[in-house]
């Protein structure tokens, strides 16, 4: 019987635990859309990535990362979503990714017409400057609805961009700060328009009311080359300032990360990692709370639903993963019961979270209860063998 039951914990858990991508002759990592823009008067194109669990159910909504440089960086980025993201101690929540390509990336990205270039001379390539407002409103009035019309979203959103392209997400933050939920700058061009930034974000942390918003930062130490001379790192300088100015009483989170041993070019994939655990703290559980004491799991997301400002929850794979471990391979019912009634409150559209309850019902003799937790799966899925074959079996 123990033998048994280990076997069918390891088919359950290859079949059942992490949701595959649907089986295809190709590796696909995303989708590509084009979207007509009224505030462009052109088209655009953006890149999709959803989440591996995605076709597993229809239920499951998903925080949306928007990222500029889309094309530069979605293979990358979106590789690193999927690893932190998986596997039985994940760091972040799964999510969606919309990748955003510039027709002309200095005319989208900066808040500002200027003419003066890095070196501080004048550079009539830069007369185009300026489009970052129409390109923001591109963004909240024609492709976030769109997005969230066409995928199973929540309100939690995420703007990252790096270099050039973080100029219009810290324009976001202080132009429409009801927009995103988290901010992931690496490395900005903060010595646009004679420092400009560090005027704009003085001037709106002084009013800034809002709560449960976080904003990483990072950079790399100061450039001193015959190329690329600075006094300083007005990226630094930046950061410093944004810190010592942001409201204490006010949940705007933030954090800095000056690299030592990386350079402009090679720090964006490590920064990025950093900020999306930054932007997540709290969400990877330990292994004291896995096996030990998993009742803390669910105090720990409750607090951080609260900071992140919706309902978020370890996946449902997951869920039911370390609850067949307790259930099969290392026998717990207290534990089992915790992590499957703990999926039920989380997920109660799915049938498959509460067969797994009915087999712990089963396994403390409880008939009755076991029952109904079939009869809500079927209720659900009435095309779910296991539900009826053991529903069967009780009678």
């Amino acid at each position: 019987m123990k033998v048994n039951a280990i076997i069918f914990f390891i088919i359950l858990c290859s079949v059942h635990c992490f949701a595959q991508a649907p089986k295809t002759s190709d590796i696909v990592i995303g989708k590509k859309l084009q979207i007509k823009s009224v505030h462009l008067k052109a088209k655009r194109e953006v890149l999709i990535y959803l989440p591996p669990s995605y076709g597993a159910n229809n239920y499951t909504k998903y925080p949306v990362l928007y990222l500029l440089d889309g094309r530069k960086f979605f293979h990358s980025f979106t590789g690193a979503i999927a690893q932190l993201s998986s596997d039985a101690s994940p760091q972040i929540p799964e999510m969606i990714v919309v990748g955003i390509t510039s027709q002309d990336r200095i005319r989208d990205s900066s808040p500002t017409n200027s003419l003066i270039g890095y070196n501080g001379k004048k550079d009539q390539a830069l007369k185009i400057s300026g489009g970052a407002d129409n390109f923001l409103k591109f963004i909240k009035n024609e492709l976030i609805p769109l997005i969230d019309k066409k995928y199973r979203t929540n309100t939690y959103r995420t703007f990252t961009g790096y270099s050039f392209t973080g100029l219009p997400v810290l324009h976001a933050l202080f132009t429409m700060p009801q927009t995103f939920s988290s901010y992931l700058i690496i490395d900005f061009s903060a010595w646009w328009d004679q420092e400009v930034m560090l005027k704009n974000a003085r001037s709106f942390l002084k009013k800034y009311k809002d709560r449960n918003k976080d904003v990483f930062i990072a950079t790399n130490d100061r450039v001193d080359n015959v190329v690329y001379p600075e006094k300083y790192n007005a990226t630094w300088r930046f950061i410093q300032a944004f810190e010592q100015n942001r409201p204490a009483t006010i949940g705007l989170g933030f954090k800095k990360y000056p690299y030592k041993t990386e350079n402009h070019h090679s720090m964006p994939l490590r920064a990025f990692m950093e900020g999306l655990k930054y932007i997540f703290r709290g969400y990877m559980i330990n292994y004291d709370e896995m096996y030990s004491s998993p009742q803390k799991i669910a105090t720990r997301f409750e607090a951080l639903s609260h900071r992140l400002g919706y309902k978020i929850c370890l996946p449902e794979g997951l869920l039911r993963f370390f609850g067949y471990q307790f259930l099969y391979a290392h026998p717990d019912l207290e534990k089992a019961t915790f992590y499957f009634k703990h999926a039920s409150q989380n997920y109660p559209q799915s049938d498959r979270v509460w067969v797994g309850l009915a087999k712990v019902y089963q396994a403390k003799n409880d008939k009755g209860n076991a029952t109904k937790c079939y009869q809500k799966a079927l209720t659900l899925n009435p095309k779910n063998k296991e539900a009826q074959k053991q529903l069967k079996a009780l009678k």
